[in-house]
Parts: C-alpha cells; sequence; structure tokens
C-alpha cells in the first residue's frame, strides 16, 4: 500500500514538472506553477488564463452532453427526455458547487495576490474541509428527496422512473461534483487554469467510453449512463485533489505552523458564495419552474426543448467561465493594487465577449438541425425537432445581451460587490419567470422561449450600470488611478 501511494505521488510530481502551466524560478531553483495576473499586457493575460477555464466547463457540459446524446442516439427519445427532465434539478445542486468555488476562489487569489502564502493555505484546507462536510449533507438530501424534486417538476409518468434513477445517482456523486469544482477554483485562483483541464480532459473521454460501454454492450440503459458518469466524475476528483495536496506543498511553502481550518477565512468564503450560491440556486430553481411548463407540453417538446437548451447553455456557461477569469483576474490585481488594470480588463472582456456572440449567433442560426442531431437520431419524432429549432431560433441571435453582461459581473464579483452583482441578476430571473408563464397563454411554447432574450437583455442593462456607477471601486479602497501614464507598470 505505502509503495503504491508512493508511485502514485511521484507519477503527480513527474506529471506538474511537466504540465506546469507557467514555470517561474525562485531563488532557491523551485519551479512556481503559478501565474501572476496582476503582471502582463491585460488582454493576452486574461486570454492566456480564460482558455483552459473555458475549455474545462466545456468538458463538463460534455458529461452531460454525452448522456443526453448517448441516450438519444442509443435508447431512444423517451431516455433523452428523462435525462433532460432532470437537468433543471440537477443545476440546482450544481449551482451550490459553483458558488462555493467562487467564494473559495475569490479569498485565495485574494491572499495569493499579497504573497500571503500562510492565509492562501489555510483558506485552501478549509475549503476542502468545509465541501466535503456539505456535501454529505446535500447526498443524503438529495437522495431522499428525488421523487418529490421530480413530481414539482410534473415530470410525465412514461419518464418518470428513468429520471428518478439517473438523479439518485447524480446525487449520489456530489462529493465528487462539489470537491472537483472547488479543487478547480482553487487552481484557477493561483492562475493555473490548464491543470485540472487535463483531468476533466481524462474524466470526459473516460465517461464516453464508459457510457457507450454499459448502454451498448452492457445494455445497462439509463442506469449505464448514471453509472458511467458516476466513476468518471469520481476519478477526476480523486486525481485533482491529489495533485492539489502534492502542489500546495511545494508552491506554498511557509515556516509558520499551519492550521487546517479557520472560522474566519470560511466567513470571508461565505460571505462571497452565499450570495452566489443564492444566485446561481434561484438561476436553478427559475429554470426548474420554466422546465415545469415545459413538462406540461409532453415528452416531445421536453426532448426537442431539452436537445436545444443543452446546445445553447454550452455557450451561456462558456461565458459563465470568462466571468470566472474576469473575477479571478479582478481579484489579484486588487490585491496587488493595481486598480487600473481591472479597468483595462473590462475593456478588453467587452470587446472579445460581443465579437464570440456575433459569431455563435450566427453559426447557431445558420445550422440549427446539425446541432440538435448530436441528441437526436434519424428516427427522432419531427415535432421533437421543430420544437428545439424553434427555441435556437428565438435565443440565438441575443447572445450579444450575455456579452454585454460578463465583463461587468466578472468584476463586479471580483471587487467583492455582491449586492450589484446579484441585482442584475435576480432581475434578468425574474422576467423570464413571469413572462414564461404570462407568455404561454397567448403564444403557447414559443411564448415560452420568447422570455429567455428579454430576460437577458434586462439584466445586461442592469450588470453594465452597475459597473459604471463604480461602486465596486469604492468597495476596494483603492485610489481611482487614471489610465494615463499607468499603464507604463503593466
Amino acid at each position: 500500500m505505502s509503495d503504491a501511494l508512493h508511485l502514485t505521488f511521484l507519477f503527480l510530481e513527474m506529471f506538474s514538472k511537466t504540465y506546469s502551466l507557467k514555470k517561474e524560478y525562485t531563488k532557491d531553483g523551485e519551479i512556481m506553477k503559478t501565474t501572476d495576473l496582476s503582471k502582463g499586457t491585460p488582454w493576452k493575460v486574461l486570454v492566456l488564463f480564460a482558455l483552459p477555464m473555458i475549455l474545462s466547463v466545456t468538458l463538463q457540459q460534455i458529461y452531460n452532453i454525452a448522456d443526453s446524446s448517448i441516450a438519444g442516439k442509443m435508447i431512444g427519445d423517451n431516455a433523452l427526455a428523462a435525462v433532460s427532465a432532470s437537468y433543471p434539478i440537477t443545476m440546482i445542486y450544481l449551482s451550490i458547487a459553483t458558488g462555493l468555488g467562487v467564494g473559495c476562489g475569490v479569498i485565495t487569489s485574494r491572499y495569493f495576490g499579497q504573497g500571503n502564502n500562510s492565509s492562501t493555505k489555510i483558506t485552501i484546507t478549509t475549503s476542502l474541509i468545509f465541501t466535503t462536510l456539505l456535501s454529505i449533507v446535500m447526498i443524503i438530501f438529495g437522495v431522499l428527496i428525488t421523487p418529490l424534486s421530480l413530481k414539482l417538476i410534473s415530470t410525465p409518468d412514461d419518464i418518470f422512473d428513468d429520471s428518478a434513477l439517473y438523479l439518485r445517482f447524480y446525487c449520489g456523486g456530489l462529493l465528487f461534483t462539489y470537491l472537483y469544482n472547488v479543487i478547480t477554483s482553487i487552481f484557477q485562483s493561483l492562475g493555473n487554469s490548464r491543470t485540472p483541464l487535463y483531468f476533466l480532459i481524462f474524466s470526459t473521454i473516460l465517461n464516453i467510453v464508459l457510457d457507450i460501454l454499459f448502454v451498448g454492450p452492457c445494455d445497462l440503459k439509463i442506469l449505464g449512463l448514471a453509472l458511467g458518469t458516476f466513476i468518471a466524475q469520481g476519478l477526476a476528483m480523486i486525481l485533482s485533489l491529489l495533485f492539489l495536496l502534492l502542489s500546495i506543498r511545494k508552491v506554498l511553502k511557509t515556516d509558520e505552523k499551519q492550521i487546517l481550518f479557520s472560522n474566519k477565512i470560511l466567513k470571508d468564503i461565505l460571505l462571497i458564495a452565499i450570495p452566489s450560491i443564492i444566485q446561481g440556486a434561484t438561476i436553478s430553481v427559475g429554470n426548474f419552474f420554466i422546465q415545469r411548463k415545459i413538462n406540461s407540453y409532453g415528452s416531445d417538446l421536453i426532448a426537442g426543448y431539452g436537445a436545444a437548451y443543452k446546445i445553447c447553455y454550452v455557450i451561456v456557461n462558456i461565458y459563465g467561465a470568462y466571468s470566472n477569469a474576469i473575477s479571478t483576474y479582478t481579484s489579484q490585481n486588487i490585491g496587488a493594487g493595481k486598480l487600473y488594470r481591472v479597468r483595462e480588463g473590462f475593456k478588453w472582456s467587452l470587446l472579445i465577449c460581443v465579437i464570440f456572440s456575433f459569431v455563435m449567433s450566427l453559426i447557431f442560426v445558420l445550422i440549427p438541425n446539425i446541432l440538435l442531431m448530436i441528441f437526436m437520431d434519424n428516427d427522432a419524432s419531427n415535432k421533437s425537432i421543430e420544437m428545439g429549432r424553434y427555441f435556437i431560433y428565438i435565443v440565438a441571435p441575443f447572445f450579444i445581451f450575455m456579452g454585454l453582461k460578463i465583463p461587468s459581473d466578472g468584476v463586479l464579483k471580483g471587487a467583492k460587490d455582491m449586492r450589484s452583482f446579484m441585482i442584475g441578476t435576480f432581475a434578468d430571473l425574474i422576467i423570464r419567470i413571469v413572462l414564461s408563464y404570462a407568455l404561454s397563454y397567448p403564444f403557447g411554447y414559443k411564448g415560452i422561449f420568447s422570455a429567455w432574450p428579454i430576460g437577458w437583455a434586462v439584466g445586461a442593462f442592469i450588470s453594465v450600470t452597475m459597473y459604471k456607477k463604480g461602486r465596486w471601486k469604492t468597495l476596494t479602497g483603492l485610489p481611482d488611478l487614471e489610465e494615463k501614464g499607468s499603464l507604463e507598470n503593466l
């Protein structure tokens, strides 16, 4: 057993030396596997840092896309509907993991930007311990309320049992999901967004292979999908945790005697995490109610909407990953006392997001059927395809509103102006829920779809306004330097 553990750590050490994001040598010759986001040209630093994060979140989406695609192509429309019906519920659980990651990441990056290795290390261990305890509670809670949660969204009887089976397995793996998301945020807060990507590539490929194996030759159907995801996520979490523990031992060296848990640091984390969790959970609960309305139209609409929603949500999650990159960049630069770099980063991010939005809108509008066929086979009902195509046509042209909102949200979160951030997010959500129900009566499912771009537009207007008002600058306690003459310090 000890030999196996030694070999594992030896492998991880070799892996870290081979795939470090940026190698900087200290006076002792030690390799520092992190990136200082408070130095270098802002747009280059942001893009290079964000790209692995975007790839990571896209691969995480591929987990669910793989399940849905294999369900639709290898089992049938009902299996696709069963996986899709539980999606809003899984997003509620995932929003907790994401919110925890934001809280842990912002506080870790703030201490790291200050060069405070001791507090950085305590923040990491406090995050891991708290996340583990919370995960255990959520597993028990999630498994017990699975039938009730599916009934609340009016899941049709013909897919209820399969949806319940899939959702219970998902809840059973919440320890893996929560810890992996927090570990990823910690790596990113240290300026290393590439290491989690390698583990995710491995687990995504493994997930697809296991799904095909369990559904095809083993003929386990929905159980096979759930099992494949469970095993792949578990391995990704265990490997990334071992690598993180090895990395912080080598990178964050300190002569001080370390404690593992700090109530004060946990409070700081929760001050960021709780608003983020509430924000994410509220959005997911909103989608929960929208899904309830969708479910009332039957399994054809559930399948079509589920396929189109997941495709569009890949883009939405890319925005979210970039927003988190901006938050980490903002937090590190505030910690280093460089407010002017935050302003530069925002301007470049706005341009990048607008260009990306235009390109993605064009692609989605031109090839909706090809995108939907990722999930559906040639025998899919015409009604399912039509429903999915309508959703894409109504929603995709308005990605630009998300492109305007995301840079503002990233700065607000990174500067701990959670009040301003949540106002814009809640406005978007409330409008989408209310209009989904209100417009469904005269316009049916097309009315439900139309609520999305309207909500995005309002949310974008509020977030940009909050950034311009500048409360976030006051919260930093830093002088607002004029950009002229300051860029020479970049």
